[in-house]
């Protein structure tokens, strides 16, 4: 067998991008992050890795599945399933592209959804939606903003109340910032939010602002509300990236099926 065939070549080439794609999605892993999307990912590329370096042995055991009727209709079961996954992910994926390059337009009401914060500082995640909305509101003077989110166990004060610190300090008047501080999902930070636009009287043409990612699922929701809300993406920490990415694959399928 030759060394440097080119089978042996691209087998060799497959593996140095599935090693890569699995530290990729393993490094969240290093700052407490671990969900269903470097799960799925640290699996996909630690499966391929396999495959590549057992590439031998693996066709041998496609060929005897392939040679019996029940082997073949599972291998053939299995490549549909692939293939619907893939087209799947792959429509999400623009649907989420698209609403991250939509234009934010001038609205009365920001709301901004919480996210993680540490001790008592918001995560850089936090810290990026919070700079999306004050350049948004230094834009729009007349308009006002929700701060959303609550306090998990493990924070120091609430996702509101950091975002509020956050805005004053940067210059945003407190009259302009109203607080959401008990909601523990997108859901709930809609929902509650909406309750507070009804009872302080404020205008219901919103504008949603969180991370690209997550947009989608946000906009969904609202609009399964009866919300009047546009999206602002925020920028993504890029490294965290991948792992947010697929982990919303899953998080949409399921509000799909759900609400």
């Amino acid at each position: 067998m030759r060394i440097f065939s080119v089978a042996n070549i691209l087998r060799f080439l497959f593996l140095i991008l599935s090693l890569y794609g699995f530290i990729v999605f393993l490094r969240p892993v290093f700052i407490g992050i671990l969900n269903f999307g470097n799960a799925v990912g640290m699996l996909f590329f630690a499966v391929s890795a396999l495959v590549c370096i057992f590439w031998p042995s693996f066709t041998r055991l496609i060929s005897r599945l392939m040679s019996k009727r029940m082997g073949k209709i599972g291998v053939i079961g299995f490549l549909i399933l692939v293939v619907v996954c893939f087209v799947w992910a792959t429509v999400l994926s623009v649907i989420m592209i698209r609403n991250i390059r939509s234009e934010a337009l001038q609205r009365s009401t920001v709301i901004v959804l919480g996210c993680k914060v540490n001790g008592e500082e918001p995560s850089l995640a936090l810290a990026r939606r919070i700079d999306a909305a004050i350049e948004y509101l230094e834009k729009y003077p007349e308009s006002v903003v929700i701060v959303s989110g609550g306090q998990g166990p493990d924070e120091g004060i609430s996702e509101a109340e950091a975002m509020r610190r956050r805005m004053t300090v940067q210059g945003i008047a407190p009259e302009r910032i109203f607080m959401e501080d008990q909601s523990t999902s997108t859901y709930e930070n809609l929902t509650f939010s909406m309750q507070i636009m009804k009872d302080m009287n404020l205008r219901d043409d919103t504008i949603i602002i969180t991370e690209g990612y997550h947009l989608t699922r946000a906009l969904y929701m609202a609009e399964s509300l009866g919300m009047d809300a546009q999206g602002l993406s925020a920028k993504t920490v890029r490294w965290l990236l991948p792992t947010a990415w697929v982990r919303e694959w899953f998080a949409l399928t399921a509000s799909y099926l759900s609400i």
